[in-house]
């Protein structure tokens, strides 16, 4: 299958994960006393930093090189989470937990299967094209933590990031590789996004659990075992 050209859902994709980064960046756990160029910067790394990786991995020229758009959505996004930030805090935490959280469930597969593709169309298998859709869909979100020197959220029990990410890429690769050359595109695009989304909605709004070993809680920064 070829990839069809999708700049304006990797576009909104990328615009809505740069929102979301400033947001996680304004949160006390991560907040550093960030300048705005700083936030502007937690922005580029929520927006592009899953796809500069994955381009990245496959020895790619990483799309906001040749393509300034990237550029200027992330800004213009980060500059709009600052405005929600300072109209009032408490509908940023509202507006960050509910609206924002469904539009990132709706953009996660398809990081993920862009992601999966990209690896398949570099002859890569289905375990690798998995690996590099997950790595497409939370690189990001790990530079921020990293940078905020927080533990980053997917090794900690949180809204099933990881788990969505797989299984959007890990469908649409068993597919697109099973089924090579007998489906097009667009079904098999519509399969993950719709598997990847509708479990991250659940989960989000079920508050599905995440497996913890059944052990004494890790000690935390600053915090020694008993």
């Amino acid at each position: 299958m070829n990839l069809p050209s999708f700049p304006n859902v990797d576009l909104f994709s990328a615009g809505i994960n740069a929102l979301n980064g400033v947001l996680v960046a304004r949160n006390p756990s991560h907040n550093r006393g960030y300048t705005l160029m700083g936030l502007l910067i937690m922005a580029f790394f929520g927006g592009i930093g899953g796809g500069v990786s994955r381009d990245m991995l496959l020895n790619e020229i990483p799309a906001p090189l040749y393509n300034p758009t990237y550029l200027v959505v992330c800004v213009l996004m980060g500059l709009l989470g600052l405005a929600i930030y300072r109209y009032a805090d408490s509908r940023e935490e509202r507006f960050r937990t509910r609206t924002l959280a469904f539009f990132k469930s709706f953009t996660l597969p398809w990081f993920a299967i862009l992601g999966a593709h990209k690896a398949l169309d570099h002859d890569l298998g289905i375990f690798a094209a998995i690996v590099v859709g997950v790595i497409a869909t939370t690189a990001g979100g790990v530079f921020i933590d990293l940078f905020s020197g927080v533990t980053p959220e997917i090794v900690r029990p949180a809204e099933h990031l990881v788990t969505a990410a797989v299984l959007a890429s890990g469908v649409y690769a068993v597919i697109a590789v099973q089924m090579k050359g007998s489906l097009s595109f667009f079904p098999v695009t519509l399969i993950a996004v719709l598997a990847g989304f509708l479990f991250r909605v659940f989960a989000v709004r079920e508050h599905w659990k995440q497996i913890v070993p059944l052990a004494a809680p890790g000690a935390g920064p600053g915090k020694r075992a008993a």
